[in-house]
């Protein structure tokens, strides 16, 4: 399956980038930020990253079945947290959208989506990891460095990322 990445220094939001160019977006784009200056989680919670020091993705599938969606979602779930194990083997999904690691937050999910008849017009799925970052003000959060106590590239953990992702969900698209 062939994908397509795209990087930038500064967005809004991954999210929102893909939302607002998914018609002319191929399916399988990923769109990676270093820094989001209006990052969210669910319920338009606020994201709060430090620049350069989390993985900040989102990717697009596009024209996907409405019935396909609860095995795509447990594939995509399964299939990371087996990919943050790799570093952090106490990893969990706290339902419904969120990784944990010792009862705090490493990472958020956020799934958007744009129904027309049974047909996902498009499905976006962001995630946040929390990699480099090691003070979260007032916030129960870790990170990987935290959990590993070792400094991580963040586009290495990018190209691993895409990679595992499109192993993981290549059968369901």
């Amino acid at each position: 399956m062939s994908s397509t990445l795209r990087v930038f220094d500064s967005l809004d939001s991954t999210n929102n980038y893909l939302k607002q160019h998914y018609h002319e977006l191929e399916n399988m784009t990923f769109v990676c930020a270093n820094y989001q200056t209006s990052g969210r989680g669910q319920f338009d919670r606020t994201w709060q990253s430090d620049k350069g020091k989390n993985l900040l993705v989102s990717f697009l599938i596009k024209a996907l079945p409405t019935h396909e969606m609860p095995l795509l979602q447990k594939t995509y779930y399964d299939g990371l947290v087996s990919y943050v194990k790799t570093f952090v083997p106490n990893v969990y999904l706290k339902e419904p959208n969120d990784l944990y690691v010792n009862d705090k937050k490493i990472a958020g999910i956020l799934i958007e989506t744009l129904v027309s008849d049974q047909c996902y017009k498009y499905v976006i799925i962001g995630l946040g990891l929390n990699v480099n970052q090691t003070e979260f003000s007032g916030l129960c959060a870790t990170s990987i460095a935290i959990e590993t106590n070792h400094h991580y590239d963040i586009q290495s953990l990018l190209s691993t990322y895409v990679t595992k992702t499109i192993e993981n969900l290549g059968e369901h698209l």
